[in-house]
């Protein structure tokens, strides 16, 4: 495998960005176990020493791993300094550049694409599509498959995070033996587990179950860190109150699939979302006061919205649950 000198990372997803990072670092180490990695943080008044510091010759030969991070934060040092590297290109120096995304820094950007640099896209991935097929990759990478349902159930269970998606996949590939592996395994394996709770609360509420999102929301919070539970589930409502609005306003002829890719979810969640639509059309003024109120609770979870209104922890868990248990019992239509 031929490692590129200059590996440009582009975007905002850290998980993206992070496994950019580790395969170049990982090939090097394997061509040559001496090599060492080097982080640099672009905003740092000492980045374009430590660059050039780095980047040098040594007396053993030894090579390098040269990350900079953020490098849209470069200031005119460190541009000299990136210039002089790429120019310059040692055979045993590997740079990786990580930008977040956005034009600022884009004549350097452009000038370590003109040298060369192999770029990698790590930009959000979208909801839906982008992001399944990246479970499916995830699976692949294990050598082990998975089925469609089972790769919906996870999907809807933990949401958007790829770290949380891939750390998911590696422990079902780890502990379930069934190949493919469904969505029974993805429900028995997941099962109270903390970091997933949020979105099944969330279809509960806009279900108007108000029984059974009560009944997850209490499992939640016995069963993970409490300080997690109203971030997350708070977060997974507002998600949901999103899709819900954006379904509304297509037009009563559209297809599955054409809402799915205009409200950014697979398709299977269509029919979730269409059915959750019914039971609020006709009670749009109170799905408007749910607004203000997951807004106030997004405040409260967070620390509070003015100065000395933070709430403790025991507090938070009773907002929380007079928000789930207020919006989902609502001319409630169990």
């Amino acid at each position: 495998m031929t490692i590129p000198r200059i590996t440009l990372a582009i975007g905002a997803e850290t998980v993206l960005v992070g496994r950019a990072v580790l395969a170049v670092s990982t090939a090097a180490k394997r061509a040559d176990p001496s090599v060492q990695r080097s982080v640099i943080d672009a905003g740092d008044d000492a980045a374009a020493h430590d660059l050039r510091e780095a980047a040098a010759p040594n007396l053993f030969g030894d090579g390098g791993v040269v990350v900079i991070e953020g490098i849209d934060a470069a200031d005119d040092q460190l541009a000299k300094a990136v210039r002089e590297v790429i120019a310059d290109q040692s055979d045993n120096v590997y740079l990786v550049v990580t930008h977040p995304g956005g034009n600022k820094g884009k004549a350097l950007l452009d000038d370590l694409k003109a040298a060369g640099a192999n770029v990698v896209d790590c930009q959000p991935l979208k909801r839906g599509r982008a992001t399944t097929d990246f479970v499916n990759n995830e699976f692949a990478s294990h050598k082990r498959r998975a089925t469609s349902d089972a790769v919906a159930t996870l999907y809807e269970s933990i949401g958007q995070d790829l770290g949380l998606l891939g750390s998911a996949v590696s422990q079902l590939c780890s502990d379930v033996e069934a190949n493919p592996i469904g969505a029974d395994d993805v429900r028995e394996y997941f099962a109270g587990v903390a970091g997933i709770s949020g979105f099944s609360i969330a279809d509960a509420v806009w279900d108007r179950h108000y029984a059974e999102a009560l009944r997850m929301l209490r499992q939640a919070m016995l069963s993970s860190d409490a300080g997690r539970v109203g971030p997350s589930t708070v977060s997974s409502l507002a998600s949901g109150l999103r899709s819900l609005v954006r379904v509304g306003g297509m037009p009563p002829g559209a297809s599955e699939a054409d809402i799915a890719r205009e409200v950014g979810v697979p398709t299977w969640k269509v029919k979730t979302l269409r059915k959750q639509w019914s039971r609020w059309s006709g009670d749009q003024r109170r799905l408007a006061a749910s607004v203000v109120a997951l807004a106030d609770a997004d405040g409260a979870m967070k620390g509070g919205v003015r100065e000395g209104s933070s709430l403790d922890g025991e507090q938070k868990l009773l907002a929380l649950e007079i928000l789930v248990a207020t919006t989902a019992a609502s001319h409630a239509r169990d």
